[in-house]
């Protein structure tokens, strides 16, 4: 499991900048939704690639089961 970590940036102004590493899909938002909340209004997300991948090896393994292919 690749290590997972939240780190912030308070900026002078009073803006936090969030930058979430390590996790697949939507997970980072599962993560970070309690401190989001706490925080106060999330002005812009921006997703890294890992955000829009998905459990596919999951959904593989249960098509490859329910039907005669291989993969």
């Amino acid at each position: 499991m690749p290590q997972r970590t939240l780190r912030f940036k308070i900026h002078q102004d009073g803006r936090v900048e969030e930058t979430v590493e390590g996790f697949i899909g939507t997970a980072c938002n599962d993560a970070t939704e309690n401190i989001e909340n706490a925080l106060g209004e999330v002005k812009v997300k921006n997703k890294k690639t890992e955000a829009f991948i998905s459990n596919q090896n999951k959904k593989l393994q249960q098509f490859s089961k329910e039907s005669n292919v291989t993969f």
